[in-house]
């Protein structure tokens, strides 16, 4: 199996998914009473230089826009494309629910869905100088901020 098509039953399993009673996170993904927060995939560490951070936000972004479309075409209907810049200003002094909390900190933007009575999304996560990429997916019952 591809890794697309791997990436793509992740998508989609974690919309039937139940959700754990406490928070469990691990690493780069996380679970919740009211969430779920996977890595798809993560650039190598030691690939924060600029020449390497584009291609492989590149190569993320191809990887997104193909799991869109897939979804897309399986039924889900086209994405959302929405912009997480600005999301914790609007929040105010409230603290965001998970993984929102932990995504307006990382993800400028995502694709996302209603599906499943479950808000199901894909991003690029910039976690920070000497950190690596990552392409996340998650699913959360939380509306977005």
């Amino acid at each position: 199996m591809s890794g697309t098509a791997q990436h793509l039953d992740t998508i989609e399993s974690l919309c039937a998914l139940p959700f754990p009673e406490t928070n469990s996170p691990l690493g780069y993904e996380s679970s919740g009473p009211r969430h779920h927060l996977v890595t798809l995939l993560l650039a190598p560490m030691g690939s924060e230089g600029e020449a390497t951070h584009a291609v492989f936000e590149d190569q993320f972004d191809s990887e997104r826009e193909a799991l869109s479309l897939l979804l897309t075409v399986r039924g889900w209907g086209p994405p959302d494309r929405f912009a997480l810049a600005g999301a914790a200003l609007r929040a105010g002094d409230a603290p965001l629910p998970a993984p929102w909390d932990h995504l307006v900190q990382t993800v400028p933007d995502l694709h996302l869905w209603r599906r499943a009575g479950r808000w199901a999304g894909i991003g690029t996560a910039h976690h920070g100088p000497g950190l690596p990429l990552a392409l996340i997916a998650f699913t959360t019952t939380e509306d977005p901020p």
